[in-house]
């Protein structure tokens, strides 16, 4: 395959409560990817290159075909790269998939077509031998020309190098339908491809049983487990969006400014926050280590993790499930805003890199304004 910019391609990393996911673009305002991507979720994140994200609403799924629009609240002016029509490929032809495996930045792997029409549980794949891992469902698997030929979905545990892909037709049929869609959400019966647009038992069209065949849980809202619910209140008192944080079941990420924050839980009884602040210098380290031992950043403690200092605070379940315990939510949205704030301390007072997680950008920006501030 020619070399080609991938960072230029409108590939985008997903991100739900549920875990994450790619997707790219089939206009500057829409995304396609995988329905197991983005359900049971009606807002998604999606993440820029820059680290920023921006909301995504599902507009339109079809659970049998394992496909999903989503819709982007800002346009991006990235390259849309065309669906093949008719999809045609042939055993030993070279294909190419872009996505996030495992987490990563945007990564491409190569392979062949194993198989241009593989029969798996009663329907077709595209079989390849590219490596694919979690984190690259819903990106596009691309021929030699940068068309898309299909779109990543699954692959087999069990077996090495046997992945899979929906067919880019079926995706064009998916899309053009989609085109054509007045409401605000839909979900494709599993039987005739109609769109469902409430939550009803049976399908208006062919009379299937859609309660059997799993399309009312599109519907329905999953309730948060305990733990989210505390979380995302005190990420709103710091005004996070929290959706534009979720990385996962219990799982959040974002940047606070420039400061990366971390928010998991590490065992049954503790939910931890934690933020990569700096790397220390090589002069006056007794005066830094003295500034971050200092008691006066209670409740908050500072460790080192390698050669990063991270910020770092620790919350007991009992706390989460005291549904008046106001205190620690605030203790979080603190959290929050002094993570952004002592990035810069440290770098300035006291002699510190950033942290490789840095988001550099906002950093300048914030000294910046400090400086024209008089702070």
């Amino acid at each position: 395959m020619s070399e080609f910019d991938i960072e230029a391609l409108g590939v985008f990393q997903v991100f739900t409560g549920g875990g994450t996911g790619s997707g790219f673009l089939i206009d500057e305002n829409n995304l396609l990817t995988n329905c197991h991507v983005v359900a049971p979720y009606g807002k998604v994140a999606v993440e820029l290159r820059d680290r920023r994200r921006i909301v995504g609403t599902v507009r339109r799924l079809n659970p049998q075909r394992d496909l999903a629009v989503v819709e982007l609240s800002t346009p991006l002016d990235f390259e849309v790269l065309p669906l093949s029509a008719e999809g045609k490929v042939r055993a030993k032809q070279p294909v190419s998939i872009i996505g996030f495996p495992v987490g990563l930045p945007l990564s491409l792997t190569e392979g062949v077509v194993s198989h241009p029409h593989q029969l798996l549980d009663g329907q077709h794949y595209l079989q390849t031998d590219a490596a694919i891992n979690p984190g690259n469902s819903g990106g596009p698997i691309l021929d030699a020309a940068h068309q898309i030929v299909g779109i990543t979905t699954c692959k087999l545990t069990a077996a090495d190098l046997v992945g899979f892909g929906i067919p880019s037709a079926d995706a064009v049929r998916f899309v053009s339908d989609y085109r054509e869609q007045d409401a605000d959400f839909g979900v494709e019966c599993p039987s005739c491809e109609d769109l469902v647009l409430t939550a009803k038992r049976y399908c208006d069209s062919c009379g299937s049983n859609l309660e059997e065949l799993g399309v009312l849980e599109h519907f329905e809202t999953p309730e948060p487990h305990p733990v989210a619910s505390f979380v995302e209140s005190a990420l709103a008192r710091a005004e996070i969006d929290p959706v534009l944080a979720r990385h996962g079941d219990q799982n959040w990420s974002f940047y606070s400014g420039s400061a990366p924050i971390k928010i998991w839980c590490c065992c049954s009884e503790h939910v931890c926050f934690s933020s990569p602040l700096a790397q220390p210098g090589k002069h006056a380290l007794g005066d830094l280590f003295r500034y971050l031992l200092s008691p006066d950043h209670a409740p908050f403690s500072f460790d080192l993790a390698g050669n990063i200092i991270r910020l770092n605070l620790t919350v007991h379940m009992s706390d989460v499930f005291a549904s008046q315990d106001n205190e620690h939510r605030d203790w979080i949205a603190d959290f929050v805003t002094r993570a952004d704030e002592l990035d810069n301390i440290l770098i300035d007072n006291h002699g510190c890199e950033p942290a490789p997680e840095t988001q550099l950008t906002f950093l300048k920006e914030g000294r910046s304004a400090q400086s024209l501030s008089g702070g």
